[in-house]
């Protein structure tokens, strides 16, 4: 029945060519005739390699191999220059292989998900056309830099791994729309994601996030799921007065970052041609509060928003708690602010 209808898309050089449930474990022959097939559905077979000799069929824009038993990506995927979506999600992989990865420039989907994959390839800097990445329920623990290289990514589907950080390079990714990162191992979300001001869909459901990132206002969120974390709940208690007591090394760093506000300022003068210098001060943040300038020490906070009335989410109300650093207990003792310092039980 499969060479049947192959031989009528040899003769009719057909554009697409399906073999779908057909227990297939092996490739006929003639489909790699097909040389003007811009679509390959072999799904829902019993394939575990694609014969090099497929790279006949280099018009390829769309391949589904989903449902199958392949461990590795087949290296005849790399001889499609044109492709643009790749289906091979259920399967077996065990790794998105480097040597075809890279080759995939084109690709604008990649969904694996449902696999046994454990880390990303630093290769995938070269899917440079890449929008929409799907790896959900493999066994990724970390999200490697070379993903940031692939700036025109919208989507990333990365939950049900083992993912512990997400990188603060994070908001290089200014097109991204959707972060779907439920059921990972994360305990906290950098402040750089709000660089992703385009981001609209957030789920970290069922993670171990306590807060959010002030950084989350910048984004563009309709949705956000957030269940199943431990997140701080408002329920204030008394504490008692503490005063501020900083190392050498902290109140040297705030008197450098004072003096960069006066342009005559000797010592800011002295700083800007010690790289050494800049360099560990490229990491300083201001007090919520008093806009003062920070570096080692700091006072983790928490203030609670309204989710629909400031966030504007859609799928969600009630108060959501949102990180917020202070540069000292003096700012914190202050009075007309809505911030609370943050106390875990022992």
């Amino acid at each position: 029945m499969a060479d049947t209808s192959l031989l009528s898309a040899v003769r009719g050089q057909s554009k697409s060519v399906t073999l779908c449930n057909k227990a297939l474990k092996r490739i006929p022959p003639l489909l790699c005739k097909v040389t003007g097939a811009k679509q390959l559905i072999l799904k829902n077979n019993k394939l575990r390699e694609l014969p090099y000799e497929l790279e006949n069929l280099r018009d390829l824009q769309f391949v589904n191999l989903g449902n199958n038993e392949f461990v590795k990506l087949p290296l005849v995927l790399g001889c499609f220059p044109l492709i643009d979506t790749l289906h091979i999600f259920n399967n077996q992989l065990e790794e998105l292989n480097g040597e075809v990865i890279i080759r995939l420039f084109n690709c604008k989907l990649l969904n694996a998900n449902n696999n046994q994959i454990s880390a990303i390839p630093p290769e995938i800097r070269g899917m440079k056309s890449l929008k929409i990445l799907c790896l959900d329920k493999n066994r990724i623990s970390v999200i490697p830099p070379e993903i940031l290289s692939c700036i025109e990514i919208t989507e990333l589907h990365l939950g049900n791994n083992r993912i512990k950080e997400l990188p603060r390079e994070l908001g290089y990714l200014k097109n991204l729309k959707k972060l779907m990162i439920y059921k990972n191992e994360l305990s906290e979300i950098p402040e750089e994601i709000g660089h992703c001001q385009a981001l609209q869909i957030l789920d970290i459901s069922c993670n171990n996030i306590t807060m959010f990132p002030e950084g989350i206002y910048h984004c563009s969120l309709s949705e956000l799921h957030c269940d199943e974390n431990p997140l701080l709940e408002h329920l204030p208690v008394l504490s008692q007065n503490v005063n501020d007591v900083f190392y050498l090394k902290e109140l040297c760093a705030r008197m450098i970052l004072q003096s960069f506000k006066d342009r005559n300022s000797i010592l800011r003068k002295q700083a800007t041609v010690r790289p050494d210098v800049l360099n560990l001060l490229k990491d300083a943040r201001k007090c919520v509060l008093c806009d003062k300038s920070y570096l080692f020490s700091w006072l983790e906070c928490v203030h609670f928003v309204d989710a629909k009335a400031v966030l504007k989410l859609s799928n969600r109300a009630g108060n959501i708690p949102i990180r917020a650093c202070l540069c000292s207990y003096e700012c914190f003792y202050s009075e007309s602010h809505n911030y609370f310092a943050v106390s875990y039980p022992t």
